[in-house]
């Protein structure tokens, strides 16, 4: 790994957060139940967050952050190691599935430490 990997993670990075804040959070500024995400319905019905008590802007950045970390991650270490592209893609979607459920279940934990579960 070099510089260039670097640079690679980081442009990916900003450009899928900055694709997910425009869409998702900058959009919808309120929380409604019947127009959410699904990543925030996996977070409400895994954890049983209330979110009532939870600012939706700043979830939904948590939510943006963890998901721009996941696609630029898998996308810079395949892209790093992997020369073909159909083992890319292959061990890219292999390797994304595991990377949400542990950042996502991050966000659950931090959520749960603060006590804004029903």
């Amino acid at each position: 790994m070099d510089i260039t990997d670097l640079y690679w993670f980081l442009g990916t990075f900003l450009v899928v957060y900055l694709f997910y804040y425009f869409y998702q959070i900058f959009r919808k500024k309120t929380y409604n139940p019947k127009k959410v995400p699904v990543e925030l319905v996996f977070l409400i019905k895994k954890y049983k967050l209330d979110m009532d008590n939870i600012n939706y802007q700043s979830i939904m950045k948590k939510i943006g952050l963890a998901s721009a970390f996941n696609i630029a991650f898998t996308a810079t270490f395949v892209f790093a190691f992997i020369k073909n592209i159909y083992l890319a893609i292959l061990i890219g979607a292999v390797m994304l599935v595991p990377l949400i459920f542990i950042t996502f279940n991050f966000i659950g934990i931090y959520y749960r430490k603060k006590g804004l579960i029903k």
